[in-house]
């Protein structure tokens, strides 16, 4: 495996103390807007017993919703081998993080399923291995449907960031399985691109 790092990453939710490596996605723009959006369901006063982080990379996610849900039931899935030593450094040895290629290799619904998809258009996929697997954490190709099909079955309630510059049909997905869009929870708009993310409920539609 390759050698982890560390850093501090100050988010709406805290300093938050996460594991690196060269070949897993590092927190960024989308990651801290996800931790907004989560830090206002929190001020909302919503609860959440079991959640999901789908595609955990760092592990960045599934840490700040731990602190901020108190969830009983936390689990955190990447197909990298090398995310899930990121994600299990972060959040302790003793956490629920799995390698699998989405979330049917886990048993039960979930409150709560937090998806940082990959959104950004493919390119050609590289040779080297770290590269890979870092490729895949962003590059949209089928992996981005897959994910979003994986949280839309089995999520009470669907946490999303969405790009604009990505070309799969999210509403689709998600309304396919029976969700709604609930709100926007948070938003930022760079150079090339819009950031969101979206609360998608399988219970109620937002008036």
């Amino acid at each position: 495996m390759a050698e982890l790092g560390w850093a501090d990453i100050t988010t709406a939710a805290g300093r938050l103390r996460v594991a690196l490596s060269r070949c897993v996605y590092e927190p960024s723009d989308d990651s801290l807007l996800a931790i907004d959006a989560m830090v206002k369901l929190k001020e909302m006063g919503r609860t959440y017993e079991a959640v999901l982080d789908l595609g955990t990379g760092s592990g960045v996610l599934a840490l700040a919703s731990l602190l901020l849900f108190r969830p009983r039931r936390l689990a955190a899935v990447d197909i990298s081998p090398y995310a899930v030593e990121c994600a299990r450094a972060t959040l302790g040895p003793d956490a629920a993080v799995i390698q699998c290629d989405g979330a049917r290799c886990l048993s039960g619904g979930w409150d709560l399923i937090i998806l940082n998809p990959p959104y950004l258009p493919s390119s050609d996929i590289p040779h080297d291995e770290c590269d890979f697997w870092e490729f895949m954490a962003w590059s949209e190709g089928a992996n981005h449907e897959r994910l979003c099909r994986d949280a839309a079955e089995a999520g009470n309630e669907v946490l999303i960031v969405r790009s604009s510059l990505s070309s799969f049909n999210v509403d689709s997905c998600l309304r396919n399985e029976g969700l709604h869009m609930d709100e926007v929870l948070a938003s930022r708009r760079f150079f090339m691109e819009e950031l969101r993310v979206e609360l998608w409920n399988r219970f109620s539609v937002k008036k």
